[in-house]
């Protein structure tokens, strides 16, 4: 694994770092081109990235520390040290989501279309960011006997690569959304469709992911995207029979 990419002195620039603003950059360069085709001002989705930025990393750090805080108990600085590994991507979704509703307000944008185009934003970035945590050595998986298990310093026990599985899934959601973007949907289906497929994916993964433990069986992560999958095949039944006439 490579955490740090270059050590100069003091400063240390981390992989996890660089793919992480790799990352928000395609998302916001595909957020850009997709405002545009839909109409929207290309500069406001610019200045409308910088709080969804903020509110992403204060949500998802937040989450984070929630669900381990016991980590932190013994070093209560670490909470403020975010370009380290430890943001939950659900707190990140659930801040930027809210932040997003609150600037379409404030401009009169109409917020299930450009809930689609936020959609394909965050698919962009998201295989990018995965590819940082395999550099970084986080988010591993289980012991494996599988032929492409990878062995993580930290114990040396061959591992299920998930960071590359979720890097694999993300092409796929990215893909899926980016081909359906130009049919006839009504606005807010790719938003939907986005949720039930991250939902749908994360809920497969965690079978091979060290994840903290939940109820019956599952993880956290898994009875979380019970219901977000529930809920989003619900909005897309209705969409599309809103939009059958």
């Amino acid at each position: 694994m490579y955490p740090e990419l270059i050590h100069i002195g003091p400063v240390s620039v981390h992989s996890y770092g660089v793919m992480l603003a790799l990352a928000v950059l395609a998302g916001i360069l595909v957020a850009r081109r997709e405002a545009a085709r839909h109409g929207y001002d290309p500069d406001g989705v610019l200045e409308m990235s910088v709080y969804l930025i903020v509110a992403g990393l204060f949500g998802s750090r937040l989450l984070y520390v929630l669900l381990e805080w016991r980590h932190f108990a013994g070093d209560p600085l670490a909470v403020l040290r975010v370009w380290e590994p430890g943001l939950s991507y659900y707190g990140a979704i659930g801040a930027g989501a809210l932040a997003a509703v609150w600037f379409a307000r404030r401009r009169g944008w109409t917020f299930p279309r450009l809930g689609d185009v936020l959609a394909l934003a965050v698919a962009a970035g998201y295989p990018i960011a995965r590819v940082g945590c395999y550099l970084n050595g986080c988010c591993y998986g289980k012991p494996a006997t599988v032929p492409w298990a990878v062995a993580f310093p930290f114990d040396g026990v061959p591992r299920h690569p998930t960071q590359l599985y979720s890097l694999g899934f993300g092409l796929l959601i990215f893909g899926i959304l980016w081909w359906r973007r130009r049919a006839a949907v009504p606005p807010g289906y790719l938003m939907w469709l986005y949720f039930l497929l991250y939902a749908g994916y994360r809920f497969i993964l965690d079978f091979w992911r060290v994840a903290p433990p939940g109820v019956g069986g599952l993880t956290l992560t898994q009875v979380a995207a019970l219901p977000i999958m529930l809920g989003a095949a619900a909005a897309l039944v209705y969409l599309g029979r809103r939009a059958a006439p």
